[in-house]
């Protein structure tokens, strides 16, 4: 930077520069500010776990309204299931879920996925089982159908909520080749299942899978509801735990019954 010789420049800079010298009255009180500070955290600190508590309520509810599982609860806290107001019962004593019993609950809803691509579907086992009109219920019955296979139980609140919407595929789809089949794993059988099908008429088949040999050919089932959609091939085109979402449903049915 240039420097100047003039006397008259030199002492009108020096004039200019005294007027930016910071003035006492306008500084800020530090201390004062500190304080305000330490008293906001203190404020947000005594906020934070009611907000946490809030939260996490959420989550609990949330997930366990999603999914039940299978077995009594052994813990000496209460069951969250019960937790929920009402949404889901724990089931009956003695009752162990068939193939399931013990299993860990889960933590959260599994995200609801979509149809598997056609060449990379599973067949669907082989079963044959008893119905609630007397007669058995077989894979082959759906030939060159698309299958909504639902696995539930009495003791199951969310398989209860999923009810209605069954029955509204069944309506809506049951002339284009659709069916649904309501498959119980209540191990007191049709003792138990037939009164509350009384309670609740179904428009949909009801068979019955209480036995260790009737769930083997469907795996180890450790969450209820669970549902298979299975195409017109006999092939498992999704699989979905937990309570279903009716719109992500009746999209892939519609979508596999136009394949």
């Amino acid at each position: 930077m240039a420097t100047h010789d003039d006397p008259e420049l030199e002492r009108w800079v020096d004039d200019r520069m005294a007027t930016l010298e910071p003035e006492p009255q306008k500084q800020p009180d530090v201390d004062e500010g500190l304080a305000q500070l330490k008293a906001h955290r203190a404020q947000q600190r005594g906020r934070k776990p009611i907000g946490l508590w809030l939260v996490s309520a959420a989550v609990v509810v949330w997930g366990g309204a999603m999914v039940v599982t299978l077995g009594p609860w052994t813990g000496d806290d209460p069951d969250p299931a019960d937790v929920m107001a009402g949404a889901t019962e724990a089931p009956p004593p003695g009752t162990t879920g068939g193939a399931a019993a013990g299993a860990p609950p889960p933590t959260r809803r599994p995200p609801t996925p979509g149809l598997t691509a056609i060449d990379e579907r599973p067949d669907a086992p082989h079963f044959t089982l008893p119905d609630a009109d007397g007669g058995n219920a077989m894979l082959a019955d759906y030939a060159g159908r698309v299958l909504l296979l639902n696995f539930w139980a009495t003791w199951c609140g969310p398989c209860k909520v999923e009810m209605p919407w069954l029955e509204e595929f069944e309506d809506t789809f049951g002339d284009d080749g659709f069916a649904v089949l309501g498959v119980s794993l209540d191990e007191p059988g049709w003792d138990i299942v037939r009164p509350f099908l009384e309670r609740q008429p179904l428009n949909y088949r009801i068979a019955l899978a209480d036995t260790p040999e009737r769930v083997a050919p469907f795996g180890e089932t450790y969450v209820l509801p669970k549902t298979w959609l299975i195409d017109r091939d006999g092939r498992i085109a999704s699989e979905h735990v937990g309570l279903v979402d009716f719109d992500s449903i009746e999209s892939q049915i519609r979508q596999l019954l136009s394949e």
